[in-house]
């Protein structure tokens, strides 16, 4: 289970990382609303990584619990994998990153400022700059992770199949 875990969430975690990079030097930006469009990514290799557990590893039957399980490793080696690559490109090759999500969020918070009172404006302004790159980088992995396990349910759900039993006529 272990294998195919690491082998799916690894080409998870590179899908979404090369999605990321398409979008960055794209011009795109990488916290804006078109990078919701990468949600896809894991979700089809969390589907292949169930699948292929069920089909290969378990004999073509799989309970529910078996499903979560693979589903919550694969997704768990793919955003391991996409945080510690969003941290050292943050760190490493463009260290604005963290300026420009900043300004995005700042930038978000004055839009929707009508729906704020002036000490929650202040507050929120005082958490944005409060950002690090690596508890940018957890934030980031930390979204995709939910993303997986709610993935997870519905797809260990799908791909379950109880063993065949053999009725005597």
């Amino acid at each position: 289970m272990f294998k195919t875990a690491i082998h799916y969430g690894s080409l998870s975690g590179i899908a979404v990382v090369l999605f990321y990079m398409t979008l960055y030097f794209s011009g795109f930006s990488i916290f804006g609303q078109i990078s919701l469009l990468g949600i896809w990514v894991p979700i089809v290799f969390l589907s292949m990584a169930v699948k292929f557990h069920r089909n290969h590893n378990l004999k073509g039957n799989m309970t529910y619990r078996q499903g979560l399980s693979i589903g919550f490793l694969t997704s768990i080696f793919s955003v391991t994998l996409f945080g510690l690559f969003f941290y050292l490109f943050g760190t490493v090759y463009d260290v604005t990153i963290l300026e420009v999500y900043k300004s995005q969020a700042a930038l978000s918070l004055e839009q929707g400022k009508d729906l704020l009172s002036d000490k929650m404006l202040d507050k929120a302004m005082e958490s944005i700059d409060l950002v690090t790159m690596s508890s940018l980088a957890f934030s980031e992995a930390f979204n995709k992770l939910i993303v997986g396990v709610i993935a997870t349910l519905i797809i260990a759900a799908i791909y379950r199949r109880k063993p065949q039993t053999i009725q005597n006529a």
